[in-house]
């Protein structure tokens, strides 16, 4: 059962996470919804279930000003959902045990999230060395 009301929204989410063998994975999606503790992020790349993940989500200004918000933390994969089951939703819920975990920054442009994102997570869809 969940603890806190999850708000339905639409954001771009940049994620990565620790694979095997050293190597580092790397993902993009759009969030479905999101709580004070968590997300479900819909995604072509899947992490494995129970695994630690950094995420990066871009909220949208909603004055119409050019600053957005960056939500940004560590989180673990809850529940994966692949289209391969039946259902035409592929994706993963991410939750955080200490809401403090989530850090907030403003930014200028959506520019400053991708070249956040790529930074902290490496090559697009791939490993890290």
């Amino acid at each position: 059962m969940r603890k806190d009301i999850r708000y339905r929204l639409d954001a771009p989410a940049v994620f990565s996470w620790q694979g095997d063998r050293r190597g580092r994975f790397q993902g993009e999606g759009i969030t479905r919804d999101i709580s004070v503790q968590g997300a479900f992020i819909l995604s072509a790349t899947l992490p494995p279930p129970d695994c630690p993940i950094q995420v990066d989500l871009l909220l949208p200004s909603l004055t119409g000003m050019s600053a957005v918000m960056r939500i940004t933390g560590r989180a673990r994969v809850t529940r994966v959902e692949d289209s391969a089951g039946g259902s035409w939703v592929r994706g993963f819920a991410v939750v955080t045990d200490d809401e403090h975990q989530w850090g907030l920054q403003t930014m200028q442009s959506e520019s400053q999230f991708e070249f956040a994102g790529a930074a902290a997570a490496g090559p697009a869809m791939g490993t890290v060395d």
